[in-house]
């Protein structure tokens, strides 16, 4: 507030371009960390939307939150229930998908989700 703050210039030569977001980024690769993961599902809002095929059903993921060690394969279904909808990723992590769209239906919570459509583990 006072103008007291140091200036630093920015050194051009360190910059980098982003590339422009395309479908091609959408499909979630489940042997990615956890934390990848959980990023470009963040960083795809609100277009194009990450996406994932669970239980051979298409969804858009809008929300997901970290889960627990686990050791099966990247891309196992562990759990669905009010938490979300649980799957291993490749560090050894799980990820909660807590907010899909199923493919010609409503955003909603996964946990609604399940209400009506019931994932057999």
């Amino acid at each position: 507030a006072a103008g007291t703050a140091r200036r630093i210039p920015q050194d051009h030569s360190q910059a980098t371009l982003a590339p422009m977001l395309s479908r091609e980024l959408s499909p979630i690769d489940w042997s990615h960390s956890a934390r990848a993961i959980d990023c470009q599902v963040r960083g795809l809002q609100p277009w194009p939307c990450a996406t994932a095929e669970l239980a051979g059903t298409s969804f858009k993921i809008y929300r997901t939150t970290p889960g627990a060690p686990c050791t099966q394969a990247p891309g196992t279904i562990l759990s669905a229930g009010k938490q979300g909808i649980e799957v291993a990723c490749g560090d050894g992590m799980s990820l909660f998908v807590t907010e899909l769209q199923a493919q010609g239906g409503k955003r909603m919570s996964a946990a609604a989700y399940l209400l009506g459509h019931p994932i057999s583990l």
